[in-house]
Protein backbone atom coordinates (compact mmCIF):
# COMPACT_ATOMS: atom_id res chain seq x y z
CA UNK A 1 0.00 0.00 0.00
CA UNK A 2 1.15 3.43 -0.82
CA UNK A 3 0.69 5.93 2.19
CA UNK A 4 -0.60 9.53 1.41
CA UNK A 5 2.62 11.09 1.97
CA UNK A 6 3.82 9.57 -0.86
CA UNK A 7 1.10 10.47 -2.86
CA UNK A 8 1.66 13.75 -1.68
CA UNK A 9 5.22 13.67 -2.28
CA UNK A 10 5.08 12.25 -5.84
CA UNK A 11 2.39 15.38 -6.78
CA UNK A 12 5.06 17.32 -4.89
CA UNK A 13 7.73 16.21 -7.49
CA UNK A 14 5.77 16.04 -10.44
CA UNK A 15 4.47 20.00 -9.94
CA UNK A 16 8.35 20.47 -9.82
CA UNK A 17 9.20 19.16 -12.81
CA UNK A 18 5.76 21.10 -14.72
CA UNK A 19 7.31 24.14 -12.92
CA UNK A 20 10.99 23.34 -14.75
CA UNK A 21 9.02 24.09 -18.01
CA UNK A 22 9.78 27.65 -17.42
CA UNK A 23 13.39 26.65 -16.92
CA UNK A 24 14.48 24.61 -19.56
CA UNK A 25 17.77 22.56 -18.47
CA UNK A 26 17.51 23.32 -14.25
CA UNK A 27 18.03 20.38 -12.16
CA UNK A 28 15.10 18.95 -11.44
CA UNK A 29 14.65 16.74 -8.03
CA UNK A 30 14.33 12.58 -7.27
CA UNK A 31 11.98 10.58 -5.20
CA UNK A 32 15.46 9.76 -3.24
CA UNK A 33 18.85 10.10 -2.62
CA UNK A 34 21.09 7.33 -3.49
CA UNK A 35 23.59 6.16 -0.20
CA UNK A 36 26.92 6.56 -0.90
CA UNK A 37 28.82 3.70 -1.39
CA UNK A 38 31.20 3.39 1.34
CA UNK A 39 32.18 -0.38 1.60
CA UNK A 40 36.00 -0.98 0.76
CA UNK A 41 37.51 -3.44 -2.05
CA UNK A 42 40.47 -3.78 -0.72
CA UNK A 43 39.54 -7.82 -0.39
CA UNK A 44 38.80 -7.55 -4.05
CA UNK A 45 41.45 -9.41 -6.22
CA UNK A 46 42.17 -7.74 -9.89
CA UNK A 47 39.50 -10.40 -11.81
CA UNK A 48 37.20 -8.93 -9.21
CA UNK A 49 37.68 -5.18 -9.62
CA UNK A 50 37.73 -5.83 -13.28
CA UNK A 51 34.27 -7.79 -13.11
CA UNK A 52 32.88 -4.52 -10.68
CA UNK A 53 33.98 -2.44 -13.82
CA UNK A 54 32.59 -4.02 -16.52
CA UNK A 55 28.90 -4.31 -14.76
CA UNK A 56 29.26 -0.67 -13.97
CA UNK A 57 29.92 0.27 -17.21
CA UNK A 58 26.70 -2.17 -18.52
CA UNK A 59 24.54 -0.28 -16.21
CA UNK A 60 25.41 3.15 -16.86
CA UNK A 61 24.66 2.12 -20.59
CA UNK A 62 21.35 0.36 -19.87
CA UNK A 63 20.19 3.58 -17.56
CA UNK A 64 21.46 5.76 -20.75
CA UNK A 65 19.04 3.95 -22.85
CA UNK A 66 16.16 3.79 -20.49
CA UNK A 67 16.63 7.50 -20.35
CA UNK A 68 16.37 7.88 -24.44
CA UNK A 69 13.58 5.59 -24.07
CA UNK A 70 11.77 7.56 -21.57
CA UNK A 71 12.20 10.89 -23.84
CA UNK A 72 10.67 8.93 -26.99
CA UNK A 73 7.62 8.02 -24.65
CA UNK A 74 7.49 11.76 -23.36
CA UNK A 75 7.36 12.72 -27.00
CA UNK A 76 4.57 10.57 -27.55
CA UNK A 77 2.77 11.71 -25.27
CA UNK A 78 3.06 15.52 -25.87
CA UNK A 79 1.66 15.03 -28.98
CA UNK A 80 -0.99 13.22 -27.89
CA UNK A 81 -1.09 16.05 -25.60
CA UNK A 82 -1.45 18.81 -27.83
CA UNK A 83 -4.10 17.28 -29.86
CA UNK A 84 -6.32 16.83 -26.92
CA UNK A 85 -5.55 20.55 -26.20
CA UNK A 86 -6.91 21.53 -29.70
CA UNK A 87 -9.76 19.35 -29.17
CA UNK A 88 -10.72 21.17 -26.27
CA UNK A 89 -9.95 24.48 -27.62
CA UNK A 90 -12.59 23.32 -30.73
CA UNK A 91 -15.15 23.32 -27.94
CA UNK A 92 -14.66 26.09 -25.54
CA UNK A 93 -17.52 28.28 -27.54
CA UNK A 94 -20.16 25.50 -26.72
CA UNK A 95 -19.05 24.20 -23.31
CA UNK A 96 -20.33 27.53 -21.06
CA UNK A 97 -23.89 26.93 -23.16
CA UNK A 98 -25.95 24.17 -21.65
CA UNK A 99 -24.93 25.24 -18.13
CA UNK A 100 -22.31 25.81 -15.31
CA UNK A 101 -21.84 22.09 -14.97
CA UNK A 102 -20.69 21.43 -18.72
CA UNK A 103 -18.44 25.01 -18.12
CA UNK A 104 -16.31 23.03 -14.69
CA UNK A 105 -15.98 20.40 -16.94
CA UNK A 106 -14.46 22.00 -19.33
CA UNK A 107 -12.06 23.82 -16.94
CA UNK A 108 -11.09 20.50 -15.34
CA UNK A 109 -10.38 18.75 -18.00
CA UNK A 110 -8.95 21.89 -19.66
CA UNK A 111 -6.33 21.85 -16.57
CA UNK A 112 -5.32 18.33 -16.57
CA UNK A 113 -4.22 18.35 -20.11
CA UNK A 114 -2.02 21.05 -19.51
CA UNK A 115 -0.76 19.48 -16.79
CA UNK A 116 0.06 16.14 -18.41
CA UNK A 117 1.49 18.51 -21.54
CA UNK A 118 3.69 20.14 -18.68
CA UNK A 119 5.40 16.72 -17.62
CA UNK A 120 5.83 15.68 -21.04
CA UNK A 121 7.69 18.66 -21.89
CA UNK A 122 9.67 19.17 -18.81
CA UNK A 123 10.60 15.40 -19.49
CA UNK A 124 12.07 16.32 -23.05
CA UNK A 125 13.77 19.60 -21.43
CA UNK A 126 15.04 19.25 -17.68
CA UNK A 127 18.38 17.78 -17.07
CA UNK A 128 19.09 14.70 -15.94
CA UNK A 129 21.15 13.93 -13.01
CA UNK A 130 23.68 10.64 -14.05
CA UNK A 131 26.81 9.50 -11.69
CA UNK A 132 30.16 9.17 -13.73
CA UNK A 133 33.20 8.44 -13.22
CA UNK A 134 36.00 11.35 -14.13
CA UNK A 135 38.84 10.25 -15.82
CA UNK A 136 41.44 12.96 -14.86
CA UNK A 137 40.19 12.62 -11.17
CA UNK A 138 41.36 9.09 -11.42
CA UNK A 139 44.32 10.04 -13.05
CA UNK A 140 45.58 12.13 -10.63
CA UNK A 141 44.27 9.67 -7.50
CA UNK A 142 46.26 7.33 -5.87
CA UNK A 143 47.12 3.91 -6.88
CA UNK A 144 45.88 1.74 -7.34
CA UNK A 145 43.83 2.76 -10.35
CA UNK A 146 41.79 -0.43 -11.08
CA UNK A 147 40.68 -0.24 -7.58
CA UNK A 148 39.40 3.52 -7.72
CA UNK A 149 37.79 2.74 -10.98
CA UNK A 150 35.98 -0.22 -9.57
CA UNK A 151 34.93 2.23 -6.47
CA UNK A 152 33.91 4.87 -8.80
CA UNK A 153 31.57 2.95 -10.62
CA UNK A 154 29.85 1.00 -8.29
CA UNK A 155 29.16 4.79 -6.29
CA UNK A 156 28.00 6.27 -9.94
CA UNK A 157 25.26 3.90 -10.79
CA UNK A 158 22.95 4.98 -7.86
CA UNK A 159 22.04 8.38 -8.90
CA UNK A 160 21.18 7.74 -12.67
CA UNK A 161 18.68 4.46 -10.30
CA UNK A 162 17.11 7.12 -8.93
CA UNK A 163 16.73 10.02 -11.65
CA UNK A 164 15.44 6.91 -14.12
CA UNK A 165 12.67 6.03 -11.63
CA UNK A 166 11.67 9.24 -11.15
CA UNK A 167 11.36 9.65 -14.66
CA UNK A 168 9.36 6.67 -15.06
CA UNK A 169 6.44 7.51 -12.07
CA UNK A 170 6.18 11.40 -13.90
CA UNK A 171 5.91 9.59 -17.32
CA UNK A 172 2.93 7.64 -15.63
CA UNK A 173 1.61 10.53 -13.97
CA UNK A 174 1.44 12.34 -16.69
CA UNK A 175 -0.31 9.52 -18.70
CA UNK A 176 -2.77 9.29 -15.79
CA UNK A 177 -3.63 13.48 -16.40
CA UNK A 178 -4.29 13.14 -20.10
CA UNK A 179 -6.45 9.84 -20.01
CA UNK A 180 -8.55 11.70 -16.74
CA UNK A 181 -9.16 14.30 -18.69
CA UNK A 182 -9.93 12.79 -22.21
CA UNK A 183 -12.38 10.81 -19.85
CA UNK A 184 -14.09 13.72 -18.23
CA UNK A 185 -14.40 15.48 -21.85
CA UNK A 186 -16.08 12.27 -23.13
CA UNK A 187 -18.63 12.83 -20.67
CA UNK A 188 -19.29 16.08 -21.45
CA UNK A 189 -18.96 15.63 -24.84
CA UNK A 190 -22.42 14.69 -25.29
CA UNK A 191 -24.38 18.01 -23.89
CA UNK A 192 -21.57 20.14 -25.45
CA UNK A 193 -22.36 18.87 -28.69
CA UNK A 194 -26.13 19.32 -28.38
CA UNK A 195 -26.43 22.71 -27.12
CA UNK A 196 -26.39 25.59 -29.46
CA UNK A 197 -23.48 27.36 -30.87
CA UNK A 198 -23.90 31.17 -29.55
CA UNK A 199 -24.58 33.05 -32.77
CA UNK A 200 -25.57 36.58 -33.23
CA UNK A 201 -28.99 36.89 -34.84
CA UNK A 202 -29.47 39.99 -37.18
CA UNK A 203 -32.17 42.37 -35.14
CA UNK A 204 -34.63 44.55 -37.17
CA UNK A 205 -33.67 48.30 -37.17
CA UNK A 206 -36.39 50.35 -34.91
CA UNK A 207 -36.96 52.96 -37.63
CA UNK A 208 -38.08 50.55 -40.13
CA UNK A 209 -35.62 51.08 -42.22
CA UNK A 210 -34.21 47.85 -44.65
CA UNK A 211 -30.54 47.65 -44.50
CA UNK A 212 -30.63 44.41 -47.21
CA UNK A 213 -29.68 47.10 -50.51
CA UNK A 214 -26.26 46.68 -52.13
CA UNK A 215 -23.32 48.78 -51.68
CA UNK A 216 -24.51 51.39 -54.25
CA UNK A 217 -28.55 51.36 -53.52
CA UNK A 218 -29.86 54.20 -50.83
CA UNK A 219 -31.64 52.35 -48.16
CA UNK A 220 -35.31 52.89 -48.11
CA UNK A 221 -38.28 52.82 -46.32
CA UNK A 222 -41.90 51.86 -47.73
CA UNK A 223 -42.91 56.05 -48.03
CA UNK A 224 -39.23 56.32 -49.67
CA UNK A 225 -38.34 54.77 -52.84
CA UNK A 226 -34.53 53.47 -53.36
CA UNK A 227 -32.91 55.05 -55.48
CA UNK A 228 -29.65 54.13 -57.02
CA UNK A 229 -26.40 56.44 -57.10
CA UNK A 230 -24.26 56.99 -59.99
CA UNK A 231 -20.57 56.40 -60.12
CA UNK A 232 -20.26 59.86 -59.68
CA UNK A 233 -22.50 60.16 -56.68
CA UNK A 234 -25.89 61.73 -58.06
CA UNK A 235 -28.69 59.89 -58.70
CA UNK A 236 -28.75 58.23 -61.97
CA UNK A 237 -31.42 59.34 -64.65
CA UNK A 238 -34.42 57.14 -65.97
CA UNK A 239 -33.05 54.07 -63.20
CA UNK A 240 -35.54 54.21 -60.44
CA UNK A 241 -38.60 56.28 -61.08
CA UNK A 242 -41.45 53.96 -61.73
CA UNK A 243 -43.82 56.99 -62.73
CA UNK A 244 -43.63 57.43 -66.72
CA UNK A 245 -41.92 61.09 -67.77
CA UNK A 246 -44.88 63.59 -69.17
CA UNK A 247 -45.01 63.73 -73.14
CA UNK A 248 -43.64 67.44 -74.21
CA UNK A 249 -46.50 70.28 -75.06
CA UNK A 250 -47.21 70.94 -78.62
CA UNK A 251 -47.94 73.90 -79.72
CA UNK A 252 -50.61 74.51 -82.88
CA UNK A 253 -49.40 77.68 -85.27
Amino acid sequence: MISADKRFAEARVYGYYVLAVFRPGVEVPTFGQPTDFTDSLDGLSDDDRKTVIEEGRRQLDRQLADLEKNKSRAATMLTVGLAEVGVLAAGANRAFAHGPWTGIGWIVSALLALLALGGAVSLLTSQAVFGRTDTRAVASGPTPLQQQVAFGYADAVGWGEETIRTRITVLRDGVLLAVASAVLYALIWPFISGAPSQKSNPQPSTTGVSTTCPATCTPSSPSNPPTRTSRSGGPARGLTSSAPAPAPSTQRP
